[in-house]
């Protein structure tokens, strides 16, 4: 006969919120501060390594007579790109080692396994099934809801094999590594340490939606990326609580980012 206590160490063993990955290598638990903390310093990471890249660009980029036009030197996007991805995890670590936490306490404390691989790609197809759910839910309850909104992904003028070349790398390869750092290590985890796993997906996924949220040529808001990042960020989260590392959400959003390379381009 079952006892209620194997009955409830079952349950625990198959539920998918294993908090285990915010455990410190002491074996106490991982102190990220409060959840506004967090959230401060996940905005001001984000805020300042834009910032800090567009001067980059606009001054000591310009002073090398290189092009500092955004919208069409592949090459200005592309370093603008790299630098501002780069300070961002330089600034989480510089947070994570403010409270003698490392990258290992975000998702970053093993080598990739197959089961990483195998969860990135079953996550990638459960990701794209809702998104084409939803989307027609929305364009169904929504009538004005734009599903053909082009988002702006900068590099307008591939002029070159280089060009398309270089491209790929800043939208494809570059984001989904420092995203996934920020997001799912840095704010989710921190998030994690003091929430339930439902308001910590909830924030993070509302944060990077937000994130994605702009305003097209023409001046509408362009829903669309805002309600695609958002519902994508929800299945990373799940693969990130599921997993206890990044490894698989990074690849999932290297998929994501291939396919939306692969439409907006070729």
């Amino acid at each position: 006969m079952q006892s209620p206590g194997d009955s409830r160490s079952k349950k625990q063993e198959a539920s998918i919120h294993d908090s285990s990955f915010i455990i410190h290598d002491s074996g106490r638990k991982a102190d990220f501060g409060s959840p506004l903390g967090v959230i401060g310093r996940l905005l001001f990471a984000f805020v300042a390594s834009q910032l800090v890249a567009v001067v980059f660009i606009a001054f000591f980029w310009g002073l090398a007579n290189f092009s500092t036009d955004l919208e069409n030197s592949a090459a200005a996007q592309f370093i603008y790109v790299l630098i501002s991805e780069a300070l961002a995890i330089g600034l989480v670590y510089f947070f994570l080692k403010l409270r003698d936490l490392s990258f290992r306490d975000i998702g970053l404390g093993r080598w990739p396994t197959w089961r990483d691989l195998k969860v990135g790609l079953v996550g990638f197809g459960v990701f794209y099934a809702i998104l084409i759910v939803s989307t027609i839910i929305l364009a169904y309850l929504i009538p004005s809801f734009d599903v053909d909104q082009a988002q702006d992904v900068g590099f307008n003028s591939l002029n070159t094999s280089l060009d398309r070349l270089i491209a790929f790398v800043a939208l494809v390869l570059i984001p989904p590594v420092g995203e996934e750092i920020l997001m799912r290590g840095y704010l989710y985890t921190g998030l994690r340490s003091r929430l339930g796993f439902v308001w910590a997906m909830l924030i993070t996924s509302v944060l990077f939606g937000l994130a994605h949220l702009e305003f097209g040529r023409e001046a509408p808001v362009v829903w669309v990326a805002a309600v695609h990042t958002f519902i994508l960020s929800v299945v990373l989260v799940y693969v990130r609580e599921r997993t206890g590392a990044l490894y698989a959400a990074i690849l999932l959003h290297v998929l994501n980012n291939g396919v939306a390379f692969a439409v907006h381009f070729l």
